[in-house]
């Protein structure tokens, strides 16, 4: 059998707060990766810049206003299901909080925590994520 190939653009970021970086536990009822820590993050949208994107997506999952500092990295990943395979670009930048500081976040998320480089080994965190946290 064929699978369909889906291409997506996915923007992410690390906001950074007093030496600190922000993670989201992934809801435990979500069908992939329940439960993982990542970075506020989501897909862009047709004809939507990616700076556009990944401000709009942090302020939807956490209620924060950012300010790029500046691009980060790149990586790739394949998410393959029974006839689909899902061939994803993430994006990620480094990003500051611009206004309130408080966080609330999305139904998408159970959890968030600020963690240091020395904590993020106690976090259920992909290796692609945590190689992109200790960049900074």
């Amino acid at each position: 059998m064929r699978k369909n190939i889906i291409q997506k653009i996915v923007v992410a970021a690390v906001v950074l707060y007093k030496n600190k970086v922000l993670l989201l536990q992934r809801s435990a009822k979500e069908k992939i990766y329940p439960g993982l820590w990542e970075l506020p993050s989501g897909k862009r949208e047709n004809l939507e810049s990616s700076i556009e994107a990944v401000k709009r997506e942090v302020r939807e999952e956490t209620g924060l206003n950012i300010e790029i500092i500046r691009p980060l990295n790149i990586f790739e990943y394949l998410m393959e299901k029974d006839d689909l395979i899902k061939d994803t670009t993430q994006i990620n930048f480094l990003a500051k909080i611009k206004g309130k500081y408080k966080v609330k976040i999305s139904k998408e998320h159970d959890n968030f925590a600020w963690v240091d480089k020395k904590e993020l080994s106690k976090y259920k965190i992909c290796k692609e994520i945590k190689n992109t946290i200790l960049k900074i």
